[in-house]
């Protein structure tokens, strides 16, 4: 009984990451086909999720319900690393005109748990919520140089190197080097390794809380990577992690 019960929570959850994978929304048979399962089984599952609101009919088709929002506040707000960063995240994307952004690890994963957008942002997802590998983005590499050595070890096993572009760090040895690189400068760079076109530039944040976490300002590489801008970003970067680990310690 126990092992059913551990499946069915794994396939309702299969559902969630369907809909979502699907845009958001989707009927019954194109999740079924999505997923390779039985109509009758995404049914039922789909109707328990909508019976907790989880899910939401919408004429044939399901979306994520904001129950889900009720159980992601709590995520994001146990440990008060996120209420903190939050107004630091606003002033950092006004003083940039970029998207700013602040990411958990969880699970060896790079979570995005808010992100503000300056005037001059450029769309890209980072909805909050969503994972992303941590070695292929600027967020992860930071939170990855953090980290002791094994347990840097056991997410690459765990997670991978996948090459996310063709500019993604995909060997072990240079991964290890270029966060050797990042605890000396107390930065850390993604230049096209996880959007083409895109560069980030990110800063670990040194907290109380058990979470591994780092703040970051994205945009086109062209604006980004320019000294000027570049320098003026470390600045804001540097600001921000401070007002927030002192007011998280103080």
């Amino acid at each position: 009984m126990d092992d059913d019960r551990v499946r069915a929570t794994e396939t309702s959850i299969r559902m969630l990451e369907g809909l979502i994978d699907l845009g958001g929304e989707a009927g019954i048979t194109e999740l079924a086909t999505h997923l390779s399962v039985a109509k009758s089984t995404v049914y039922k599952h789909l109707n328990t999720l909508e019976s907790s609101g989880l899910v939401v009919k919408h004429g044939d088709s399901y979306r994520i319900g904001l129950r889900a929002l009720e159980f992601g506040g709590y995520a994001q707000r146990y440990d008060g690393v996120y209420d903190t960063a939050r107004p630091q995240l606003r002033k950092m994307a006004d003083e940039t005109g970029e998207l700013a952004n602040l990411m958990f690890e969880e699970d060896g994963w790079g979570v995005y748990v808010h992100t503000s957008r300056g005037e001059d942002a450029v769309d890209i997802d980072t909805q909050t919520g969503r994972r992303a590998h941590l070695h292929a983005t600027g967020l992860g590499k930071a939170i990855l140089a953090t980290l002791p050595e094994e347990r840097v070890e056991e997410i690459v096993d765990s997670r991978g190197l996948p090459g996310v572009t063709e500019h993604t760090i995909t060997d072990r040895t240079e991964l290890l080097a270029e966060l050797e690189k990042i605890r000396a400068a107390g930065i850390a760079y993604d230049r096209e390794e996880c959007v083409e076109g895109m560069a980030c530039i990110a800063r670990p944040l040194s907290t109380p809380s058990e979470r591994p976490a780092a703040i970051s300002i994205t945009g086109p590489v062209s604006r980004v990577s320019s000294g000027g801008t570049e320098a003026t970003i470390r600045t804001v970067l540097e600001e921000a992690g401070n007002v927030i680990e002192l007011e998280l310690t103080g």
